[in-house]
């Protein structure tokens, strides 16, 4: 396995951390500044996610937070995070789901506004941005499951400009879709785990990675490197 902070090089990708990354915004690290009151921000940018209430906390759990959702559990930012229209961003998350039946968020705003969500029963994401709701359905076949006892890493990339193509991988690997989705909205975040006092996630997040720009191919092909290797995926 990997040693935590480090980076991981496979043929024709040079050795990167996550952290040398440019525009990175969040980074919850497994195994880093995890407790049941919050997951310290490992991106420098001190954006640490909290919960102080003691029935909301999740449980410590191979190195990231186990959440469950008849607890509600769920965690807050310390400052918003906010992605202006037609800009790329590209979200990393690493979990387990536990029950895959009902839908649940994994990054929200409090509202019902924004927020980026599994659909339950399906193997679909959802997520709404600057007003829009939009959802992602993968082609059939088990490389695009996301069904409840698999650890997988989920990544989402938003490219930059009018069109706002919307593309989802799952280990490392590009999902082909049932016909490409786009949004060009505003994204903004500030709560792991809730969409609105609903939705709340069932699932060992092991850890999650934002980043305010649609990464470049070297740069995907590097965190993908990098993460899947840590997780042994």
């Amino acid at each position: 396995m990997l040693g935590l902070g480090n980076s991981i090089s496979t043929s024709g990708i040079s050795e990167v951390l996550l952290t040398d990354i440019s525009n990175l915004s969040l980074y919850l690290q497994n195994g880093v500044g995890v407790t049941v009151g919050g997951w310290n921000d490992s991106s420098g940018n001190d954006n640490h996610a909290t919960q102080g209430v003691e029935a909301d906390q999740a449980t410590v759990t191979e190195g990231g937070l186990l959440f469950e959702s008849v607890a509600g559990d769920h965690y807050d930012l310390r400052s918003q995070i906010a992605i202006g229209d037609e800009e790329g961003f590209t979200v990393f998350a690493t979990v387990t789901l536990t029950n895959s039946g009902a839908n649940q968020t994994l990054l929200g705003l409090n509202n019902i506004e924004h927020f980026l969500e599994f659909v339950g029963g399906s193997n679909s994401l959802k997520i709404k941005l600057g007003g829009a709701t939009t959802t992602i359905s993968p082609g059939d076949g088990s490389q695009g499951d996301f069904g409840a006892g698999e650890k997988f890493l989920l990544t989402l990339v938003r490219e930059a400009g009018t069109e706002g193509n919307l593309n989802v991988y799952k280990n490392g690997t590009l999902l082909a879709q049932d016909s490409q989705v786009s949004n060009t909205g505003d994204a903004e975040f500030i709560s792991v785990g809730v969409r609105n006092d609903n939705r709340f996630l069932n699932a060992l997040l092991h850890d999650i990675v934002l980043y305010e720009k649609e990464l470049s191919h070297y740069e995907l092909s590097n965190a993908h490197a990098h993460l899947t290797g840590y997780h042994e995926l």
